[in-house]
Parts: structure tokens; C-alpha cells; sequence
């Protein structure tokens, strides 16, 4: 994702490094990682000299001079003693600035989400590490190898919020999980900018320029369908079928029965896309396809497509709406059978199964190869 850089130049503004709206609360974000989670360790060394990363964190933190004199000129417990100072001043502050366009759909999708004003503050600080290159270097001083109990701490001290919050938002059962809009990479240990997981880069992007409904949000990972040529009576040689198919949709649709799974698999050509599409149709609902390619038409792995899925449940699920998985075969591969299957593959179906058994928007999988499901 493209961030936003400044160019070699002196007399640093902190507007040369992320917009104005921001300044306040990335410098409080940034002192306290260095104040509060020990960072100050990887902003200076012992002799107070700063590294390149370092250098600009000075600037955005108005600290230009001491980056320009001799280590003897200063002390590092003087450099130490103003970011405090700096730090206790923006910590009475009770309000800080946002992005508008962010904020609103920070909020747009917390109402549709049921997102505490905590998560929002999280969701928010996830999307700003990841789009400014300054508050990635602030992150970086924290290390490259966090692991989550590190990760869930050091959220709690920068955001002032209390570490049961933090840890009952990264919980398997609660919203974020559950929506996949962001999540905690829990098998691997990295820096705080990557463990938190978002979506996609595409929605990060988004959220800070699109000033626009849910849908387009997520538009690059959940498309809305474009209509059917055909029509029902293009299917009349499975009515049979076909008459159970919308039976049951419909009465889903009506009720908001959960857990509404069907499957169609065929071979190639045979017009099972355009089925989902015409049983939308007829039961004038909104259908959207799990996108199975990129913007730039390269393949989206199964795991990715399987949280644009669970986000499109969350999202979604106010409207009359169904959901269309093609190529389902990325995510049900059998590989040998259940039986046979190592630990890791025992653990993901019964992760599917409870995908399947809960989802809020009925959804249409298709499979070119029914041998492959288990």
C-alpha cells in the first residue's frame, strides 16, 4: 500500500509527514511507545545517537537540533526529559482529530458490525500504521518480533485501553474475528504494523478515500453480480430441483434463518453461475460474488477469500441479500479424506463446518468437482 513519504529537506514541519489532522494524535501514539513501551531503547542508544528511522521520528517530534549536533553537546536522559514533557501535555488533551472520510466509515461499519468505540479506536489505529510511513517507523521501534500476548500489551498502553478490552476483542468468538475485518496473526511473530491483520490492503485504502456505502468498501474482495441474460425457464430441465432451491431460499430470506448453504457443481459451462444469478432474480435479492481474482486478475488464495466471506456476512446481512462462492474448491480440496487428513486439515474443516452452520446471508457455493468436497 502506498504511504505517504517526505523528501530530504531541513526546517521539518510535522505536516511533511502525515496530515494535519493527525499531527496530535500520531506524536501522543509515537511518545508513548517510546515512553511507556520502552522504544526510547531502539530511538537512541546509549551514547544518544540516532539511526535513519530515528532521525525522522526527531523531525515529525520537533527535535531537528539534536540530530544535527555532537553526542556530547546533549545527553540522552535531556532528549528523554522533553519527549516526556511532550508526552504529559498531550496526555490531558481529552479529544484528538481525526480523518473525516475514516471516521465516518470507521462508523458505518461499526453500526453494521456492532463495534465498540474501543474497536473503532483500534480499527482506526490498525488503517493509520499501515497508510503513514511515520507511524510505521514509531511501530518499528517496538521490534520485529512480537508475539500476540507483546502485541495485545503494547495496543493497550498506546491507546490508553484497558488490556480485558483488548484481549476479548482478539478472542475467537468476538467481532473482529468473527467479521475478519482485523485480526491478530497469531501462528507468526512480526512487528505490530503486520500482526494486525486487516481485511485487505484494498479496503485499508478505502476506508481512507471512498466516502461511500459498505459495499463499495469492500468492493474489491465482495462484488454485487451483474444480471442474468437467462431466466428460470432456461432451467426447466431441473424445475424439480430448481422449485426446493427457491422454496428454501426464500423462506431464509424471510426469516433470516442462519446456516442456508447450497451447492452446485458441474462441469464447466453448464450454466451454474448464471443459476445463482437468475434464482437472485426471481427472488428479487441482491447477489454478491466472493471475488476469486485481484484487481489485477491474479488468483486470491482460499484463506483470503474466506475472510472477504465472513466480512461480507457481517456487512451485508440488512440487506435482502445471497452470496455466490464459485470455485469453491480452493476451500473444501478433500486431499486424501477427512480420516486420512493431518491435524492441520481436521482443524479447518471443522472451521468450515462452523462457517457453514452460522452464517447470516444463505450462500450459493458452485464447484466445478464435486469429488473434491469432502
Amino acid at each position: 500500500m502506498p504511504k505517504q513519504t517526505s523528501s530530504f529537506i531541513t526546517n521539518y514541519k510535522p505536516t511533511d509527514f502525515i496530515d494535519a489532522e493527525l499531527v496530535e494524535k500520531a506524536s501522543l501514539w509515537i511518545l508513548r511507545i517510546i515512553m511507556k513501551t520502552h522504544g526510547y531503547r531502539e530511538f537512541m542508544d546509549e551514547k544518544g545517537s540516532f539511526d535513519y528511522n530515528s532521525k525522522e521520528i526527531c523531525y515529525f517530534l520537533g527535535l531537528e537540533k539534536y540530530t544535527l549536533m555532537d553526542e556530547d553537546q546533549y545527553t540522552r536522559s535531556e532528549v528523554l526529559d522533553i519527549l516526556s514533557k511532550k508526552l504529559q501535555s498531550l496526555e490531558k488533551r481529552k479529544k484528538f482529530n481525526s480523518l473525516t472520510v475514516l471516521s465516518r466509515n470507521i462508523k458505518r461499519i461499526a453500526n453494521l458490525a456492532g463495534l465498540n468505540s474501543a474497536e473503532e479506536r483500534v480499527l482506526e489505529f490498525s488503517v493509520l500504521i499501515k497508510r503513514y510511513e511515520i507511524l510505521e517507523k514509531g511501530v518499528r521501534l517496538l521490534g520485529n518480533e512480537l508475539n500476540s500476548l507483546q502485541t495485545k500489551r503494547i495496543l493497550s498502553t498506546i491507546l490508553d485501553i484497558e488490556k480485558d478490552e483488548i484481549d476479548a476483542m482478539f478472542a475467537s468468538t468476538s467481532k473482529f474475528s468473527k467479521s475478519s475485518l482485523l485480526l491478530l496473526d497469531k501462528r507468526n511473530n512480526y512487528s505490530l504494523d503486520i500482526k494486525l491483520d486487516l481485511l485487505s490492503d484494498e479496503f485499508c485504502e478505502n476506508l481512507l478515500s471512498l466516502d461511500e456505502d459498505v459495499e463499495n468498501l469492500i468492493q474489491d474482495v465482495v462484488k454485487p453480480c451483474q444480471k442474468s441474460d437467462l431466466d428460470i425457464q432456461n432451467y426447466h430441465h431441473i424445475k424439480f430441483d430448481l422449485d426446493l432451491m427457491l422454496s428454501h431460499l426464500e423462506h431464509a430470506l424471510q426469516t433470516k434463518q442462519k446456516g442456508v448453504n447450497i451447492l452446485l457443481y458441474g462441469l464447466p459451462g453448464t450454466g451454474k453461475t448464471e443459476l445463482a444469478k437468475v434464482v437472485a432474480q426471481k427472488l428479487q435479492a441482491k447477489i454478491y460474488e466472493v471475488s476469486y481474482t485481484d484487481n489485477e486478475q491474479e488468483p486470491i488464495d482460499g484463506k483470503q477469500r474466506l475472510k472477504a466471506y465472513k466480512s461480507a456476512q457481517t456487512l451485508l446481512s440488512n440487506e435482502n441479500t445471497l452470496l455466490m462462492y464459485d470455485e469453491a474448491e480452493d476451500i473444501f480440496e478433500n486431499s486424501g479424506g477427512f480420516f486420512f487428513a493431518p491435524p492441520q486439515r481436521q482443524k479447518d474443516k471443522a472451521w468450515i463446518n462452523r462457517i457453514l452452520e452460522s452464517n447470516t446471508i444463505p450462500t450459493i457455493w458452485i464447484t466445478n468437482n464435486v469429488e473434491s468436497v469432502d
